[in-house]
């Protein structure tokens, strides 16, 4: 469960943080303030189901595959996902220059989710021994 929060709540936030810094990069205007302020709800509108996408995919890998494989696969994942979100929601036809650049966001997305849901996996412990 821990998870599934770290993934919803902190991963349309970085994915949003890397769009606004990749749209500052090649020196697009993006409003100020308040362009940042009213673009972060859409960030969420959009960016939960791609997030749950590479959720689901790493927790599958959780168990299956050590920490920086798991998260090179997910950063994949999230660059595929935010692709595909981005070619079905967009209104207008997107250049592939530009659509493939779009998949980085998902990519860090899912990387540093990825990471820091690491730090929710509780393992077993070993039961206490009784002291007689």
């Amino acid at each position: 469960m821990k998870r599934i929060l770290v993934f919803v709540l902190l991963g349309p936030v970085i994915g949003y943080a890397v769009y606004v810094l990749w749209q500052l990069s090649i020196g697009r205007s993006i409003g100020g303030v308040e362009g940042v302020l009213l673009g972060f709800p859409f960030a969420y509108i959009f960016g939960v189901l791609p997030t749950l996408v590479i959720g689901f995919g790493d927790r599958l890998l959780q168990e299956k595959i050590r920490l920086w494989p798991r998260i090179i696969i997910v950063a994949l994942i999230g660059y595929c996902a935010s692709i595909a979100m981005m070619s079905l929601w967009t209104a207008v036809p997107l250049p592939l220059s530009h659509l493939l650049s779009f998949g980085i966001v998902g990519a860090v997305q899912g990387a540093a989710c990825s990471w820091l849901a690491r730090c929710t996996h509780v393992t077993d412990a070993e039961p206490a021994r009784g002291g007689a």
